[in-house]
C-alpha cells in the first residue's frame, strides 16, 4: 500500500487510522487520496491517484498525456488533464484536475503502464491547440524518436480532422519534424536555422573515414555534409564531464583535419544570442559555396 496512492477506506481496512493519515508520515494528493510522504511527486503518481476517483473510462490527455509518454513539454501547467465521456453522470471537481467532457473513439486511445492515454496522433493535435509552434516541434521530434508514431500516421490522422482547433498548425509542423534528433536543444537549434531561411541541416548523420571503410569519425548533431559543415550543441554535461569533453575535442579534431568547419553552440548561444549563431552558420555556408568550383 505504501508504494502507491490509496483512499481513506482502504487505509482503514489495512489498519491505518485517521489520526495516522493526518500525521507527517502521509500526505494528501487529492481529497480522500493519500500517499506515503517519502514517495516523490510526479505526474505518474498524481495520475494514479486521480484514477482512484475517476471513472474507468477516463483517459489522460493534453500536457498530462505528453508527460506520461515521456515527452518534453513546458512545465507552466502542472495540473492533470483528463478526458471523460460526455455522458458521465458525476465528475469530481478538484482544483488540480482539469476534466474535459467529451467522448474519444476507442481507436484514438492507448493503454500505457496501466493508464489510458490519448493516442499520439490525437495528442499531437491537442498539443498544437495549446503550445507554441516550436514547443510542438520539440515534442513531435521526440514522438518520432521514441517510435510513438510516424509522419505518415500523423498526416493520415490530421487529414481526417477538419475545423479542429490547432489542425492548421499541426499540419504545417509535421514536415518540420525530425526522427533523428536526440534532444530538445537540437530541435530548437535546427528550427532556429530553418526559420532564419538557411537550408535545413541533416540531423545526426555519421561521418566516416575517407579511406578506411566503416570507421566512423563523428556524428554531428547537425550538419551540411556536402559543404563539410558540422554544428554541435554543447550542453552542460559536455563541460562538466571530463571524459565527454575529451571525446568532443578528439571528435572535432578528426573533422577539422579533414577540412570540416565545426561550429559549437552552447545554451547561451541558443537562447541569448541566437542571431550570432545564425550569422556564424550563414557565413560558413557562404564561405563553402564560394569555394566550390563552378
Amino acid at each position: 500500500m505504501l508504494k502507491r496512492p490509496f483512499r481513506f477506506a482502504e487505509a482503514l481496512r489495512l489498519g491505518v487510522s485517521e489520526q495516522q493519515l493526518r500525521s507527517r508520515r502521509f500526505r494528501r494528493v487529492f481529497h480522500d487520496v493519500h500517499v506515503f510522504v517519502d514517495l516523490p511527486d510526479s505526474t505518474a503518481l498524481r495520475a494514479d491517484a486521480a484514477l482512484l476517483i475517476l471513472p474507468d473510462s477516463a483517459a489522460f490527455c493534453g500536457l498530462t498525456a505528453a508527460r506520461l509518454y515521456g515527452l518534453p513539454v513546458p512545465d507552466d501547467d502542472e495540473r492533470l488533464h483528463v478526458a471523460v465521456p460526455s455522458w458521465t453522470p458525476t465528475i469530481p471537481r478538484i482544483k488540480e484536475l482539469v476534466v474535459h467532457s467529451y467522448s474519444i473513439p476507442i481507436e484514438q486511445i492507448r493503454k500505457r503502464d496501466g493508464r489510458w492515454l490519448v493516442a499520439p496522433e490525437r495528442l499531437f493535435l491537442e498539443l498544437a491547440a495549446t503550445l507554441p509552434r516550436i514547443e510542438l516541434i520539440v515534442a513531435g521530434d521526440q514522438m518520432l524518436r521514441r517510435d510513438l508514431t510516424t509522419p505518415d500516421a500523423l498526416d493520415a490522422f490530421l487529414r481526417r480532422c477538419r475545423r479542429r482547433r490547432g489542425v492548421r498548425k499541426a499540419r504545417t509542423a509535421v514536415p518540420m519534424l525530425e526522427r533523428n534528433t536526440d534532444s530538445p536543444p537540437e530541435s530548437r537549434l535546427r528550427m532556429l536555422l530553418v526559420d532564419a531561411g538557411l537550408p535545413r541541416p541533416v540531423a545526426n548523420r555519421d561521418v566516416f573515414h575517407d579511406t578506411i571503410p566503416g570507421l566512423r569519425l563523428a556524428r554531428p548533431d547537425l550538419s551540411y555534409p556536402e559543404l563539410k559543415i558540422a554544428i554541435q550543441y554543447e550542453g552542460r554535461h559536455h563541460q562538466e564531464d571530463s571524459r565527454q569533453y575529451a571525446y568532443d575535442i578528439e571528435r572535432d579534431g578528426h573533422l577539422i583535419d579533414r577540412q570540416w568547419i565545426v561550429i559549437r553552440v552552447n545554451k547561451d548561444g541558443l537562447f541569448r544570442y541566437p542571431g550570432i549563431v545564425v550569422e556564424r552558420v550563414r557565413r560558413a555556408i557562404a564561405q563553402r559555396r564560394l569555394a566550390v568550383p563552378r
